[in-house]
């Protein structure tokens, strides 16, 4: 049986991964709905859309934010950069439980004073580059492939998809250098099995 922190790491990580893959669901439901709108003729895509906690039949109701629907189906692309943005924090989400929580507690239980992984150390490298490089790389990476030096990261569905890949796989390094067992992780699980 796989250590319990590993296990929680690996949950949580697919978990997060998780929030791309419901995103892009509601993302596709809400356009093809506003498609539908405005190929019914019940709405153009010049007109506005209100945000708000007031009923809009309310006459004093106010909004906190608009955007036509020609906006909103451009904001809602899956390869817009309002969507490689949400997928760039959640590389940075990722490596913030790491560091902050998962990699003390493994440190802790196994009485070392430094616990280190290559998919890990590049996952630094990603978010360094997310917040303080424009999402440009600037290192080499040894173990996470999916972006290279001198590479944006801006992370399709694709590529998010992988870098979370390996990171799970990553974390069966993490149990044989450091707890001394394999805890076989995969990351593709059988539908029907």
């Amino acid at each position: 049986m796989p250590p319990a922190t590993l296990t929680q790491l690996k949950d949580k990580l697919v978990d997060l991964y998780g929030e791309d893959m419901i995103a892009l669901f509601a993302t596709m439901v809400a356009r093809r709905h506003v498609d539908e709108l405005i190929e019914g003729g019940l709405t153009t895509t010049t007109n506005r859309l209100s945000f708000g906690q007031d009923d809009p039949n309310d006459p004093s109701a106010t909004e906190h934010y608009n955007i036509t629907f020609g906006e909103l189906l451009d904001r809602t692309d899956p390869a817009c950069h309002v969507a490689k943005a949400a997928r760039a924090r959640l590389i940075v989400f990722a490596y913030t439980l790491w560091e902050h929580v998962y990699r003390p507690a493994i440190s802790q239980e196994c009485g070392l004073q430094r616990v280190d992984n290559d998919a890990f150390g590049d996952l630094r490298h990603y978010r360094n580059a997310i917040l303080h490089n424009k999402g440009i790389l600037e290192h080499d990476t040894k173990a996470l492939t999916v972006f290279g030096k001198g590479d944006a990261i801006e992370p399709t569905n694709d590529e998010l998809h992988n870098v979370f890949k390996q990171l799970v796989l990553a974390l069966n390094d993490v149990g044989l250098r450091y707890y001394g067992e394999d805890p076989g992780f995969e990351w593709e699980r059988r539908l029907n099995a």
